[in-house]
């Protein structure tokens, strides 16, 4: 492998999907998610960096991004004022690159333990006084501005990269997390399990860093812990247990997220394209013996403001694209990328902002792998 494409695997290479809170209501109401749209672009997984420990922190701004289908006014979203979300992360991370071999694959593992902050408003917004004014948990009626600060639970990630030849690399890989991180009632942290399967495959020369990286999720069964649903139970004046009971056991459908980046490589700049896709194929699976349709047709127990007792069920689609600038600072690199919904369903659309600074703890020159198997 050639010293440059070493260089540009040493300054991407840091963190095995970085994932984080997610800004999508189609799952369970008022849950965040586990894996952040988009946190991956410009990290060319596929390919292993050489053996050591490496470090990245990386932050995220979702601007004031407005609901779009079952979270938008015209749906009757927040009693028809509709829900705008804004979200802000800071990620560190751990990334090992083991020098093993397995089945002709360098051995990769990481950690990440991402911290989160959100704001729900409405989108139409009620003032008094100058300032947006509303009841936690989220703006319902006539209010506005409730802030949720998490501690998102702790991703362990693994990978297995092959080195195809010619730039070319490819990995496949396992992610999961348990519900380890805030645990109050109402948490847009998830109190459930995500377990997933992960695939790239990257091209890296002299000039460009092509790279794909995909991740599809399962979950297990919410404990009613998250979400809006338990957040109105404890928090709303006049709520009873059965605005918490559609989120017990609420299990949220299978997403598939896809990051992709074409870098151009200009001495120590880089620059180009990217985008990411988020989907859900399966549907959601309410708590307590509900189904989304009897979510949508129960009457809430505190009238119309709140509408129904469901707050829908979705299948939540972003597709965004955008541009992201590089600057190789010697020992350690510098990204930045911004991106822009194109099309949305059942989600929130908008503008979003990355930075990532990733570098290198330490760790020897390339040099012949340890198998783990031999024949």
């Amino acid at each position: 492998m050639n010293r440059i494409v070493q260089r540009a695997i040493y300054a991407c290479g840091f963190a095995a999907s970085l994932m984080a809170t997610n800004q999508s209501f189609a799952v369970e109401p008022g849950d965040f998610q586990a894996t952040l749209r988009g946190v991956s672009i410009g990290i060319p997984l596929a390919a292993a960096p050489p053996p050591g420990l490496y470090g990245g922190l990386e932050t995220f701004i979702g601007i004031n991004n407005p609901g779009v289908g079952q979270n938008s006014a015209a749906a009757g979203a927040n009693g028809g004022k509709g829900i705008t979300v804004f979200g802000e992360a800071i990620i560190p991370a751990l990334f090992w690159s083991t020098g093993w071999q397995f089945l002709g694959a360098n051995v990769t593992l990481g950690v990440v333990q991402p911290f989160f902050t959100v704001a729900g408003f409405q989108t139409d917004c009620t003032t008094a006084g100058g300032l947006c004014v509303g009841t936690p948990p989220i703006a319902f009626g006539a209010g506005s501005g409730a802030f949720f600060e998490n501690v998102h639970n702790t991703i362990f990630t693994s990978s297995l990269s092959w080195n195809l030849g010619n730039g070319w690399f490819t990995s496949a890989g396992f992610n999961f997390q348990g519900p380890d991180g805030s645990t109050d009632d109402g948490t847009l942290n998830q109190d459930y399990w995500t377990f997933a399967p992960t695939f790239a495959a990257a091209y890296l020369s002299k000039d460009w860093q092509l790279s794909l990286n995909a991740i599809y999720e399962f979950h297990t069964a919410s404990a009613g812990h998250t979400g809006t649903y338990a957040a109105i139970a404890a928090n709303v004046p006049g709520a009873t247990a059965a605005f918490a009971a559609p989120g017990i056991g609420y299990t949220t459908g299978n997403q598939l997220f896809i990051d992709w980046a074409a870098i151009y490589n200009y001495n120590k700049w880089k620059f180009g394209p990217v985008g990411y896709f988020k989907f859900q194929p399966t549907a959601d699976s309410p708590g307590s013996g509900f189904t989304c349709a009897s979510l949508n047709t129960t009457a809430s127990p505190l009238g119309p403001t709140y509408g129904a007792l469901g707050l829908g069920c979705g299948r939540a689609t972003d597709i965004a694209l955008g541009a992201l600038v590089a600057y190789d600072l010697g020992p350690a690199t510098l990204q930045v990328y911004a991106t822009d919904s194109v099309y949305t369903k059942d989600d929130f659309k908008g503008w979003s902002v990355f930075t990532r600074l990733s570098f290198k703890f330490f760790g020897d020159e390339p040099s012949p792998a340890k198998k783990l198997i031999t024949k």
